[in-house]
């Protein structure tokens, strides 16, 4: 009886820490992988805005949108619409529903559109320009937020060409979010410690009671 109390406690709490060693899990992954951080630049420099999927998919027959959260819709469009920062559509840019001010310094790279990245360029980077932006793919239901900075005044972090066309700066933020990483992974290794201590302890406990119950059995002459 009292081996049976055992195992229905241990399948119990290892179907409660499953559970959560799973939302820990993907809290972990969404924070390590979709998370952006702001991007710094200085008047006149060259920037990206990064958005990519996951899995390197081809998005060359899908829609993707680039837009600024901060704009208000058009006054002087009736069905009162938000322009595009940029709009990707049918394989072409569509210009007549961007904003003017970035039709001329906007691109996407063609051939991180066959590899799942959508990632926005933007040349000659203004005060103007900072602000929230906004990466929509309707078809994929995929949606990422990047925060540009631009310092009026102030020291910019060098520029680096990446290996596609555009030029980026590094995180400032980046030994404070190193940090958080290595203790997500020591929190995320504990826990599929005691996630492995709970499975032996019910496989043990469980051939306990079987080997219990066989000795329990009359013997046959």
């Amino acid at each position: 009886m009292i081996a049976g109390d055992l195992v229905s406690v241990s399948a119990s709490s290892l179907l409660i820490l499953t559970f959560s060693w799973l939302l820990f899990c993907k809290h972990v992954e969404g924070e390590l992988i979709g998370s952006v951080k702001p991007i710094i630049a200085l008047p006149g420099d060259d920037v990206i805005l990064p958005c990519r999927l996951d899995s390197e998919m081809d998005l060359l027959d899908y829609t993707v949108e680039w837009s600024k959260l901060e704009v208000k819709p058009d006054p002087a469009d009736r069905q009162g619409r938000v322009p595009y920062v940029y709009l990707y559509r049918n394989r072409k840019t569509m210009t007549k529903v961007m904003m003017e001010t970035f039709i001329q310094r906007v691109s996407l790279n063609p051939d991180g559109l066959k590899r799942g990245d959508v990632t926005l360029k933007i040349r000659n980077v203004t005060l103007q320009d900072e602000g929230k932006y906004s990466c929509f793919i309707p078809g994929k239901k995929f949606r990422e937020t990047v925060q540009l900075l631009v310092e009026p005044n102030g020291v910019g972090a060098p520029t680096m060409e990446t290996s596609q066309f555009n030029i980026s700066t590094p995180d400032p933020g980046g030994e404070q979010n190193n940090i958080w990483i290595s203790r997500s992974r020591l929190a995320l290794w504990i826990s599929l410690g005691v996630f492995t201590s709970l499975i032996f302890s019910a496989v043990c406990v469980y051939n306990f009671q079987r080997r219990r119950q066989e000795c329990q059995k009359p013997f046959l002459v």
